[in-house]
């Protein structure tokens, strides 16, 4: 049995209809069995996806070009500052006000917080800079905000965590 022929298929995607302009069949008959081999050669989508509007970020579109190009973005650890707003070595007591204070300040900074445990001491850790200099400006901005601080914080190396 031979065969040859362009046949409209109607196929289902998900609950949305993809209509296949062109679709050769070809039989070849190999003994008693027939060999059917289908090629698909152009799905068109219905009015609903030739409408659809696709929003996305970015970032989206760097990573693609960076995967393309084999970049590897990450967070990494290097040398830096941050700016110290707390410590102390009273255990109960610090691990507690260490904590309310991390939670306070999140709510308000724009900054990544950090709460440390170096025993005896709690600490409370502001930012990631890279310079003394940055730490020292954003200190100096921090207390303007936050006069109860004055006291309190000062600049500290630290390994600090930056996105390469």
């Amino acid at each position: 049995m031979h065969m040859r022929g362009f046949v409209v298929v109607l196929l289902f995607c998900t609950s949305l209809s993809c209509l296949a302009q062109e679709v050769s069949m070809e039989s070849v008959s190999v003994g008693d069995s027939v060999v059917v081999e289908d090629t698909l050669q152009a799905v068109l989508l219905t009015d609903v996806m030739e409408n659809a509007t696709v929003y996305q970020d970015s970032m989206v579109r760097q990573l693609m070009i960076d995967k393309q190009l084999g970049i590897q973005r990450g967070k990494v650890e290097v040398d830096g500052f941050r700016v110290q707003v707390y410590s102390s070595n009273q255990q109960q007591i610090a691990k507690n006000e260490s904590l309310i204070l991390q939670q306070e300040l999140e709510k308000v900074l724009s900054k990544t917080v950090y709460t440390i445990s170096e025993p005896p001491f709690w600490k409370v850790r502001v930012g990631d800079f890279l310079t003394r200099e940055d730490a020292m400006l954003y200190k100096n901005e921090l207390v303007s905000q936050f006069p109860d601080l004055q006291s309190s914080a000062y600049v500290v190396p630290d390994k600090v965590i930056v996105v390469n």
